[in-house]
């Protein structure tokens, strides 16, 4: 599997990209939506390129691990606003397979935001849904600043499910998939 590791830096500087793009399409919402959890940061960093305060979410569930889904996503936690007759900006992360996308908009569609544009870093071409704007194109598994625990933690199991394997062979594996040796002694207490 290739991996795609991002700093906060690459972060930054995706999600400036991704304002400039929003900036040029004249698109104004009047609330941005950010798609917990993943969303969370670009949304935060698109409100401080965009000059721009009314900031809500809402959380949907839909990946359980690395590369496993649940056979629908599910919305958990509603969005904290009334979005009736507003235009939205909703943001994520990534579009991987686009289910989790394509479920918020379906769920605001139904609390009848007038528009819906979708934004995210990055957008995976096997993906059932296209952002409106997005900046990134991978196949790649990337891994966020934002979840190095969660992302060493789900490869820590799939090695440990291949087979056994002793704590040396582990960080080997771990540090050629890409992590950084302190994030692995700190997650995994080696």
């Amino acid at each position: 599997m290739q991996l795609l590791h991002l700093s906060w830096c690459d972060v930054q500087l995706l999600a400036e990209e991704l304002a400039d793009k929003i900036v040029c399409s004249g698109f104004q919402p009047d609330l941005i939506v950010a798609v917990s959890r993943g969303g969370f940061h670009p949304a935060r960093i698109l409100c401080d390129q965009l000059d721009f305060r009314r900031l809500a979410s809402l959380q949907v569930e839909y990946y359980k691990g690395i590369g496993e889904t649940r056979e629908e996503p599910e919305i958990v936690f509603p969005v904290n606003a009334d979005v009736k007759g507003l235009n939205l900006l909703v943001v994520d992360d990534v579009a991987d397979t686009g289910g989790s996308l394509v479920a918020v908009r379906n769920y605001l569609k139904e609390l009848e935001a007038e528009t819906i544009m979708i934004a995210t870093l990055h957008y995976k071409p096997g993906s059932v849904y296209e952002p409106d704007f997005f900046v990134g194109e991978t196949r790649a598994w990337i891994v966020y600043p934002w979840e190095p625990r969660e992302a060493i933690l789900g490869f820590h199991s799939g090695l440990v499910a291949e087979g056994k394997v002793n704590d040396e062979e582990l960080v080997t594996k771990l540090l050629d998939l890409g992590f950084k040796r302190r994030d692995i002694q700190r997650y995994l207490n080696l």
